[in-house]
């Protein structure tokens, strides 16, 4: 799919697309950085903050729109919460979110760094533009009157611009503001250019398919894909579900056919047939594939490259609901879609997803340059940290917390002791 200069995707996927960093955000107190690279894995134990990772990308998404205003704080990736339920709620609870996001460049990367406040409703309260992590380029502070058309926010900011002093309005009508003088103007664009996945994220949450949450319409589909057989009917692009079905044919136990029909009510609904057995509305077949079925259509409908279509996918516990060897061949299957440049982002606790990555690794389906790999963890404080994992040629692990996944090996441990001791006589 072109991104929104109209440039092709990259056959090959390159290496880090682009690098997120948080601080005073939600579970971040100090600033964590995340490179997010065609595949990005996030692990971490529950209440760490992989959530709060991935749903800041859909936040993203949703402020990139016009007329979104800096933050769109009506996005559904808040989940409801307020301006003030986004800041670091910890000791110190008054911190105000930084955002800062840089692009792949040579010999820089160009970085756009921008802090928000509250003064009776959301404001830009300062702003960096500059060609590299150490660079001096655009540096301002809120200095002039606030106004405010709808999510529109205009207002006078003060610092200095290559070294000398400077004053000026700038508008945000979206994330990124207009009223840059021209060379910060050209950094922000290589930076809206290595976002450019993000036009159309597609995020899925963990309850897929519950039936609907009543969230405003978006950009592809809902983040519980209850309004797939809508949005696929659209598309008219019969080759979606013939290669799920053809897919789920491949594996036990799966049935052999997705196909969209109008209910009574009138509506289009995806039904699952299996060899044996009638054809059953989706919402009454099992919770395996309920869960299954929006990632695997999404990634197909993404690989349609149609102007509609994902851009990008990131998803929660993919693996939910999922017997294990069903993990595995679900993960294969994004790995393809991650090999036609759809980046993929999955938040998860799956070992099995961990090891068939390596696997994809030895087996040259996966450089080790396109895995962004982090675990989350949170501190004694609360506060909680971002370590990224190395990931060597022969897919070895550097960083990786060595007591992760050792429960089950703990267990059968444990088995094997309580076993001979009910064998002493």
């Amino acid at each position: 799919m072109p991104d929104v200069n109209g440039t092709p995707p990259m056959s090959k996927p390159p290496g880090r697309l682009f690098t997120l960093k948080l601080r005073a955000f939600r579970a971040f107190r100090d600033e964590v950085s995340i490179d997010i690279r065609p595949l990005t894995l996030l692990y971490g134990f529950n209440q760490a903050g992989k959530s709060t990772l991935l749903r800041v990308l859909a936040l993203l998404a949703d402020s990139l729109q016009a007329g979104a205003g800096p933050l769109d704080l009506q996005s559904p990736a808040l989940r409801g919460a307020t301006f003030k339920e986004l800041g670091w709620m910890g000791q110190a609870p008054n911190l105000s979110p930084w955002l800062t996001l840089s692009a792949p460049g040579q010999p820089n990367d160009p970085t756009f760094k921008i802090q928000f406040s509250d003064a009776n409703g959301l404001i830009v309260n300062r702003l960096q533009v500059t060609p590299g992590i150490e660079g001096d380029k655009f540096k301002v502070d809120l200095d002039g009157t606030i106004t405010r058309e709808g999510n529109t926010i205009s207002a006078g900011y003060a610092g200095t611009y290559r070294g000398q002093d400077w004053d000026g309005v700038l508008q945000f009508d979206r994330f990124f503001p207009s009223g840059l003088p021209e060379q910060a103007e050209a950094l922000v664009q290589c930076v809206r250019e290595a976002l450019a996945p993000l036009q159309r994220l597609q995020w899925l949450y963990a309850n897929r398919l519950t039936g609907g949450n009543g969230a405003r319409p978006t950009r592809c589909c809902s983040p519980d894909g209850s309004d797939l057989p809508i949005r696929l009917r659209a598309a008219s692009n019969p080759s979606i579900l013939d290669s799920a079905s053809r897919w789920l044919a491949q594996q036990e136990g799966l049935g052999n056919e997705i196909a969209l029909r109008v209910n009574a009510a009138g509506q289009p609904e995806l039904i699952h047939g299996a060899q044996g057995r009638e054809e059953l509305p989706l919402h009454l077949a099992g919770e395996g594939i309920r869960s299954l079925l929006p990632i695997l259509l999404c990634a197909l409908w993404a690989e349609t490259n149609l102007s509609t279509a994902p851009s990008m996918l990131a998803v929660e516990e993919p693996e939910a609901h999922l017997h294990p060897t069903l993990q595995v061949a679900l993960f294969d299957r994004l790995v393809e879609t991650v090999s036609q440049g759809i980046p993929v982002l999955l938040e998860t606790h799956s070992v099995y997803l961990l090891r068939a990555m390596q696997v994809a690794v030895l087996e040259g389906r996966l450089m080790p340059s396109q895995v962004g790999l982090h675990w989350v963890e949170p501190g004694s404080d609360g506060a909680s940290t971002v370590t990224t994992i190395g990931i060597a040629a022969d897919a070895t692990l550097s960083g990786w917390r060595p007591d992760v996944f050792e429960k089950e090996q703990e267990l059968a441990h444990r088995v094997l002791d309580l076993r001979w001791q009910q064998a002493r006589p």
